[in-house]
């Protein structure tokens, strides 16, 4: 008898193929889209869409240059919210100056415009963010094959590729990673004594910079350029 091989189809793309990505030049709106949206994702502590298209400018904090935020799926009655906060890096910067709503009210990408963020739109909410979506998988797809990467390559990469390297090359504490992703930790005690500070949480996810790239830098409680 052979036992079955089973577990979680492994999407988690090596930093360097992320690089690949972000480095990708073109002059197809919906390729450099979804490039963007992309790399946005994997550097905002591995977001999934749904969530990107639910960021609003009021969820950035100047203070620390952090995007705080829920994540959707985890919003339950009765339950203590958790939330996520994504240190805002250069690149991150750069992207929303492209690809976000240029007067900085509102959602930050323009996937949902017209949508307010009510329960009773939710319902429209989901159908544009499926809407949205479709394109850019297809549109990642035309960039893994120039780029000779995985051919099933997705937004779903993007959080399985961040936990991926936080956890097996940068061996970030299980307990950080989880903070990190707003995955729980209510069942262990030691979570309670892990308090990260914005100034850690930047020192995590910076190490997730290409060292060969030269990215622009963030002007201190500034977070979007003029």
């Amino acid at each position: 008898y052979v036992i079955p091989v089973g577990g979680r189809k492994d999407i988690a793309l090596p930093i360097e193929d992320i690089w690949k990505i972000e480095n990708y030049e073109t002059d197809n709106d919906a390729l450099s889209t979804a490039c963007d949206i992309f790399i946005f994702m994997f550097y905002c502590n591995g977001l999934n869409f749904g969530d990107l298209c639910r960021l609003r400018y009021e969820n950035i904090d100047a203070a620390s240059e952090e995007i705080i935020f829920q994540r959707k799926k985890t919003l339950r009655k009765g339950e203590k919210p958790i939330f996520i906060y994504a240190p805002i890096l250069p690149p991150m910067v750069d992207i929303i100056n492209r690809q976000g709503n240029k007067d900085q009210e509102g959602y930050i990408f323009p996937f949902l415009n017209g949508i307010a963020p009510t329960t009773n739109n939710e319902r429209k909410i989901k159908e544009a963010i499926n809407l949205a979506l479709n394109p850019i998988n297809s549109a990642l797809k035309v960039i893994a094959n120039k780029l000779e990467l995985d051919p099933e390559i997705s937004t779903s990469y993007t959080r399985n590729s961040y936990i991926t390297h936080l956890t097996s090359e940068m061996y970030v504490n299980p307990i950080v990673v989880r903070k990190m992703v707003g995955h729980s930790t209510k069942k262990d005690v030691t979570a309670g004594y892990v308090n990260l500070t914005p100034k850690k949480r930047r020192e995590i996810n910076s190490k997730l910079l290409n060292p060969k790239k030269k990215y622009s830098t963030i002007n201190s409680g500034k977070v979007i350029a003029e």
